[in-house]
C-alpha cells in the first residue's frame, strides 16, 4: 500500500509516458503527449514509491496565532512574539517545498508588525 496521492506518474511498464495512479493502484488510464487513452495493465506491476510527506511549521502556526492575539488583546507582547516566530519559521523553512505554512508565517509577521505599531500608538496615547 502506498501513501502517494492520486496523480499521473511515469508508466511503470514503460509502454506510455504516463499512467494514472488512483491512490491505491495503477489504472488502465494512460497518456502520451497529452493524449489520454486506455491500456490494460499487467498484474505484476509494483506500486510507486511513497510521495513526499508535507509537514507544517509549528512556528508559522504560532506566529499567526500570536499575531491575531496581538492585534486583538495584548498588542506589544504577543505582537513581538509573532514577529520573532514568523521570522524564525521563514528562516527554518528556507526554500524547502515539503514544509507548509509559509503564508501563515508571513501573515503572522505582518500582523505582528501591525499589532506592535498599534501597541506603541496606544502607549503613546495613554501617556501623552
Amino acid at each position: 500500500m502506498s501513501n502517494r496521492p492520486q496523480e499521473w506518474l511515469a508508466d511503470p511498464e514503460g509502454r506510455h509516458q504516463l499512467r494514472w495512479w488512483d491512490g491505491s493502484q495503477w489504472t488502465e488510464h494512460v497518456s502520451d503527449n497529452g493524449q489520454q487513452g486506455i491500456d490494460e495493465l499487467a498484474d505484476s506491476v509494483p506500486p510507486p514509491p511513497p510521495g513526499p510527506v508535507a509537514r507544517r511549521s509549528g512556528r508559522a502556526t504560532a506566529a499567526l496565532v500570536l499575531g491575531i492575539v496581538g492585534i486583538l488583546v495584548f498588542p506589544v507582547v504577543c505582537s513581538t512574539l509573532a514577529i520573532i516566530f514568523g521570522a524564525l519559521a521563514l528562516r527554518d523553512m528556507g526554500p524547502d517545498p515539503a514544509v507548509r505554512g509559509r503564508s501563515m508565517a508571513w501573515w503572522g509577521l505582518g500582523l505582528g508588525i501591525a499589532g506592535l505599531l498599534i501597541g506603541i500608538g496606544l502607549i503613546a496615547y495613554r501617556f501623552a
